[in-house]
C-alpha cells in the first residue's frame, strides 16, 4: 500500500490498506493502536485523493474518535494523534470546509511544535504548511504568509543540514508564491514560483506534472505583471505537458 501510495496509485493503495485493516480485524489478539491507526489514516488519505469524500470522512472521523477515546494523558502517542487530526483537516480543506479544517489544525500544530525538538523537521514544516494553506484558502492571507515563510525556513535548514534535497524547497516556494499572488504582491510571487520551477526542472523530468504546475504559476504571475507575452509561452508549455500526461479528455488538460 505504501509503495502504491508513493507512486500516486491511490486505487491500488486503498485496496491494500483495506486488506491490511481486514486482516487485523481477524487477528485474535488485537494489534496496538498505532498498528491499527496508520493503515486507517492512509486509507482515508487515499479516499480523499480519489474524491471519495464521504467514505474518507467516515474512515477518518472514526479513526480520530478511536484515538481520542483510547489515548490517556499518560500514554498519549502525540505524533499519531497529530496525524489523525491533520488527515481529517486536509479532507475538510479539500471540501472547502475551511472553518472545520482550521479548528483541527489549530489543535494539531501546537502539539507538533511541542513534540518536535528539531528546528529542521520536515514533518513539522509539513504540518505548519498544511495549516497555512487552510488559512490562505479561507482568505487569511497575512497569517498564511507568516506560516508559509516559517515552513520555508524550516525546510531551508533541513537542506543546509543535508537531511533532504533542494527539491523539498519547491513546495514552500509554490505555496508562498500563491499566497503572495493573492495579496497582489506579484513580483515576489513570480520570484517564488520561478525558484520552484528552477528546482523542479533541475531534479524532475521536463514532462513531470509538477513542472507543469510551476510553469502555469509563473505564467499567471507574469501576466499579472503585464508581461503577458512571456507568460503565454510558459502557459503553452504547461498545456503540452498536461496533454502528454493526462490526455485531452482529462479536467487537468482543460
Amino acid at each position: 500500500g505504501d509503495r502504491a501510495h508513493a507512486m500516486f496509485n491511490f486505487n491500488e493503495a486503498s485496496k491494500m490498506y483495506e486488506e491490511a485493516i481486514d486482516f487485523q480485524a481477524k487477528i485474535e489478539e488485537q494489534p496496538p493502536l498505532r498498528s491499527r491507526m496508520i493503515p486507517t489514516i492512509n486509507l482515508g488519505t487515499c479516499l480523499r485523493e480519489l474524491a471519495r469524500y464521504k467514505e474518507a470522512e467516515s474512515v477518518l472521523t472514526r479513526c480520530l474518535n478511536e484515538a481520542q477515546s483510547e489515548f490517556s494523558d499518560i500514554a498519549l502517542d502525540e505524533e499519531l494523534y497529530v496525524r489523525a487530526l491533520t488527515a481529517l483537516a486536509a479532507l475538510y480543506q479539500a471540501q472547502s470546509k475551511y472553518d472545520a479544517a482550521r479548528k483541527l489544525f489549530e489543535r494539531a500544530v501546537p502539539i507538533a511544535r511541542n513534540i518536535q525538538e528539531s528546528r529542521s523537521s520536515l514533518w513539522l514544516a509539513e504540518n505548519i504548511a498544511g495549516y497555512a494553506e487552510t488559512l490562505r484558502k479561507s482568505g487569511d492571507l497575512p497569517q498564511a504568509e507568516r506560516h508559509h515563510r516559517e515552513a520555508l525556513e524550516i525546510r531551508t535548514r533541513a537542506v543546509e543540514e543535508k537531511s533532504c534535497t533542494e527539491l523539498e524547497l519547491a513546495v514552500s516556494y509554490t505555496q508562498l508564491g500563491c499566497t503572495l499572488a493573492g495579496m497582489r504582491q506579484y513580483k515576489e510571487a513570480y520570484e517564488q514560483h520561478h525558484n520552484a520551477l528552477s528546482l523542479r526542472y533541475r531534479y524532475l523530468d521536463f514532462s513531470h506534472g509538477l513542472v507543469s504546475e510551476s510553469l502555469n504559476y509563473c505564467a499567471e504571475s507574469l501576466c499579472a505583471l503585464g508581461r503577458g507575452g512571456e507568460g503565454i509561452s510558459l502557459a503553452l508549455h504547461a498545456v503540452e505537458i498536461r496533454k502528454l500526461i493526462f490526455g485531452t479528455s482529462h479536467p487537468a488538460y482543460a
